[in-house]
C-alpha cells in the first residue's frame, strides 16, 4: 500500500515538473511571438509607400511592442529569459 502511494506521489511530482517546464516555455514563446509581430509590422512600416498604410503599420508595431513589454514585465522573476 505504501509503495503504491509513493508511486502515485512520484507520478504527480513528475507531471508537475513537466507542467512547470511547459509553462516556462510558453512564457518564452509568448515573448518571442510578440517580438516577431512587432518586427513584422516594423518592416511593413519601412516598406510602405502610402502615409495611411505607414501610420497603420506604426500603430500595429506600437501595439505589439506594448504586448511584448507587458509580457516581459509579467514574466519577470519567473525564470524566463524574454528578449
Amino acid at each position: 500500500v505504501y509503495r503504491i502511494n509513493w508511486l502515485k506521489a512520484r507520478a504527480r511530482r513528475d507531471r508537475w515538473k513537466e507542467e512547470v517546464l511547459l509553462v516556462r516555455h510558453e512564457m518564452l514563446w509568448t515573448c518571442l511571438w510578440f517580438e516577431y509581430h512587432k518586427n513584422m509590422w516594423e518592416k511593413r512600416a519601412l516598406q510602405s509607400t502610402e502615409p495611411g498604410k505607414e501610420a497603420y503599420a506604426k500603430k500595429q508595431m506600437g501595439l505589439w511592442n506594448d504586448f511584448a513589454k507587458k509580457a516581459r514585465l509579467m514574466f519577470q522573476g519567473k525564470h524566463v529569459d524574454c528578449i
